[in-house]
């Protein structure tokens, strides 16, 4: 957040109405912030607001931290009023506030038990990681009858390497939310689950590319079945804006809510019943650096109402699974929407707006393409099964009471295929082709190209070369042994380390694309559950070549 703030006279209560969704909102700021830093709130029960600020009073040692000139940030609490103000601010009590930073807290529904956020420091050791900085790190605590913070231990996956943070519970209390920026991470920093249980804590699961981006996602906080963050992605009103999305069916963009200014706002809350809550800001017309403002929802947020549209690629006569096969979905107008080449499986998916009317399309070498038209109804998250029968006759499907019929079809052989294929191409079974040239191994949790790795990728620019309109995918692979989403964030860096080689040895980069499937696809079962040797392990660690078109 912005260091210094030059304040301008504004009126101290705004009515912010709806853009694209993003709900309506009168804000106010509150009594209670100072020329400093006043951010981060939490409610402990319905009556006391629990937030983050720089220290006062008596210094024994120096404690101001240098970015912003600020000493340390305690917690405090404040009395909650019916029209949203909060007064009466005073220092928690207890062992919660150390020599270093502390914000950012979750309650559960009784407020015996707390989580929040503290520099990495424990037992009076502050945790130093191999660059000598301090991470953040998570702790519970429990809350005694005079109100003081007790027990306090730290998260079992918070580790000096990397930052853990920003807690928040679900409606259950069943799982914990928080902001980390852990291996395995898409961008800056991700929001990640973990199961609450009697025993202690399952392992942190990544909300993966629907929430996440390659920027800073942070400050979850969760409203039934809502995600409140804020982010710095792309595309948002200022530095950091709150965003809203589903955490259950199938969602679109993250909605950008109308309350964000063009500074950075943040950390936002709201009272599932009474529809008020808060959020932090640094908008011009504040008194401090970050200050808090209360909010009255008038209008909540719209989300766009999507369904799935699911189904497999199949032989029509023998009804066996087609790989490799390419479906395109695409609008009434035949602009196509996306496309993907169906794995092992040949499974494919689609999320797909309501009411809307699509175009569903099968292709594959050797096959008859089949297409499908088809019309959505207004419910939201219905998923509609769409088989793709390759080389079928007239097929008729009744869509949500709409009729959808197969379109024409023709045989499209890929131009320049010769009849009789040259040792560098294979038939793969069921018609589809692929480079032949030996698997790309990597090391464990590398993704650099050794020589033998760079002498079979030297063949398929060869191929490409010599095959001028070819079109290929790479898809990269890892072994079972890291958490899924670290692999697939390794996967995803050997894919495109594979594509920018290619593409240095002058092919185009629209003739290749590069996916990573993380441990998705195993080739000999050695997943969590089985032991293997070592080179059992290397067979999953590979690229391997596609040819989607000639």
């Amino acid at each position: 957040m912005k260091k210094y703030l030059v304040i301008v006279l504004l009126l101290s209560v705004v009515c912010l109405y709806a853009q694209d969704g993003g709900g309506k909102y009168v804000i106010k700021n509150l009594e209670v912030n100072t020329e400093q830093s006043e951010f981060g709130t939490a409610y402990h029960g319905d009556d006391k607001l629990i937030f983050a600020a720089p220290r006062r009073g008596f210094r024994v040692i120096r404690d101001v931290w240098e970015p912003n000139g600020q000493r340390f940030l305690d917690l405090y609490e404040a009395d909650i009023s019916e029209d949203g103000s909060v007064a009466n601010k005073r220092r928690l009590k207890g062992e919660v506030n150390s020599r270093y930073h502390e914000a950012s807290v979750t309650f559960s529904k009784d407020g015996k038990t707390v989580y929040f956020t503290r520099d990495n420091y424990y037992n009076k050791k502050l945790g130093i990681d191999n660059q000598g900085y301090t991470n953040l790190a998570m702790f519970k605590a429990t809350v005694n009858n005079k109100g003081e913070w007790i027990n306090i231990i730290p998260m079992p996956f918070n580790n000096v390497e990397y930052s853990v943070g920003h807690p928040t519970l679900s409606e259950d209390e069943k799982t914990l939310y928080f902001t980390s920026d852990m291996p395995g991470s898409l961008g800056e920093t991700d929001i990640y689950k973990v199961e609450v249980n009697e025993s202690g804590f399952g392992n942190p699961v990544n909300l993966g590319p629907n929430v996440n981006s390659t920027a800073k996602d942070w400050f979850p906080y969760v409203d039934g079945d809502v995600l409140y963050f804020s982010s710095t992605r792309s595309g948002g009103k200022g530095g950091v804006d709150i965003y809203a999305t589903k955490l259950k069916g199938y969602v679109a963009e993250p909605v950008n809510l109308s309350l964000n200014s063009a500074s950075d706002d943040f950390a936002f809350i709201i009272n599932s019943e009474t529809r008020k809550g808060y959020f932090s800001s640094n908008r011009e017309g504040g008194k401090g650096d970050d200050d808090i403002y209360s909010f009255i929802e008038e209008e909540e947020v719209d989300f766009k109402c999507l369904q799935l549209v699911t189904g497999d690629v199949r032989d029509q006569i023998s009804t066996s699974l087609l790989p490799g096969s390419e479906v395109i979905l695409s609008d009434k107008d035949g602009n196509v929407i996306e496309t993907t080449i169906v794995k092992e499986d040949a499974t494919f998916s689609f999320k797909i707006s309501c009411e809307t009317e699509y175009r569903l399309e099968g292709k594959k070498i050797g096959f008859k393409p089949q297409s499908i038209s088809f019309i959505t109804s207004s419910e939201a998250d219905k998923e509609i099964e769409m088989p793709l029968l390759l080389g079928a006759g007239n097929i008729n499907y009744a869509v949500n009471g709409n009729n959808g019929t197969q379109g024409e079809v023709e045989d499209k052989k890929p131009e320049g295929l010769p009849d009789v294929l040259p040792d560098e191409i294979v038939k793969l079974p069921g018609g589809d082709y692929g480079v032949n040239v030996d698997p790309i191994y990597f090391d464990l949790d590398s993704s650099y190209l050794n020589e033998q790795a760079k002498k079979e990728l030297q063949k398929v620019v060869d191929l490409m070369n010599k095959y001028p309109k070819m079109i290929i995918e790479a898809a990269s692979h890892t072994d079972s042994r890291a958490p899924a989403g670290y692999n697939l964030w390794l996967s995803d860096k050997r894919a495109k380390r594979t594509v920018d080689y290619i593409i240095g040895k002058g092919i185009d980069a629209s003739r290749i694309t590069g996916k990573g499937y993380g441990e998705t696809q195993l080739i000999n079962g050695c997943d969590d559950n089985t032991k293997c040797t070592e080179a059992q392990h290397q067979q999953n660690r590979r690229s391997e070549f596609v040819i989607i078109r000639m």
